[in-house]
């Protein structure tokens, strides 16, 4: 609730939402007093002008940011805070703690996608995607097509893909992660 709230108020604030808001927001969701004590350790810790890594250390997550949703989503939204306009530095930020990188990777990019759009995103990154058969072209299609059914009176289908090229795909990639596991059984 809390990724959709922020992604929420970046949206309706034209990317950029305000600290004050979003904590605002954060301290509506729940009463638990964990969520309240992570919520007061993210204000301090922006006060300050705390790390990324700082701000996981003083969570007691020195061997990396854990699974645990009350790790990874105040990490994730903390990094967005801490670097609202720069999505390479605050992902940067998030992996080099370690842990469950790709889940807080994931909300970061999210919350970040919210916030400084396609044009956010460092163009090396964009140009580099090959995720075939779903390409950037298609990623913009189903954006237009999310953006089409915010106004639609019914649902508007599926953006049509290639999708019988999912098959010879998985079975490429089935075949690199066994050939990788077989390889790791190896010995030196």
């Amino acid at each position: 609730m809390a990724v959709a709230e922020c992604a929420a108020l970046a949206v309706r604030a034209g990317g950029r939402a305000s600290v004050e808001e979003v904590f605002g927001v954060l301290r509506t969701l729940s009463a638990e007093e964990g969520w309240l004590t992570v919520l007061s350790k993210m204000e301090a810790g922006l006060l300050n002008q705390q790390t990324v890594g700082e701000f996981v250390r003083g969570l007691g997550l020195e061997k990396g940011v854990t699974g645990y949703s009350l790790h990874v989503v105040p990490v994730a939204i903390y990094a967005w805070l801490r670097h609202p306009d720069d999505l390479r530095t605050a992902l940067i930020a998030v992996l080099e703690c370690g842990g469950d990188t790709d889940t807080v990777g994931a909300i970061l990019g999210a919350l970040m996608g919210a916030s400084v759009g396609v044009g956010g995103i460092p163009n090396e990154w964009r140009e580099g995607i090959w995720e075939w058969p779903r390409s950037m072209d298609f990623m913009r299609r189903v954006a237009a097509r999310l953006a089409e059914q915010r106004n639609a009176s019914g649902p508007l289908g599926a953006v049509p893909y290639f999708w019988p090229g999912l098959i010879p795909r998985n079975l490429l990639f089935l075949v690199v992660v066994l050939l990788h596991g077989f390889r790791r059984l190896v010995p030196d």
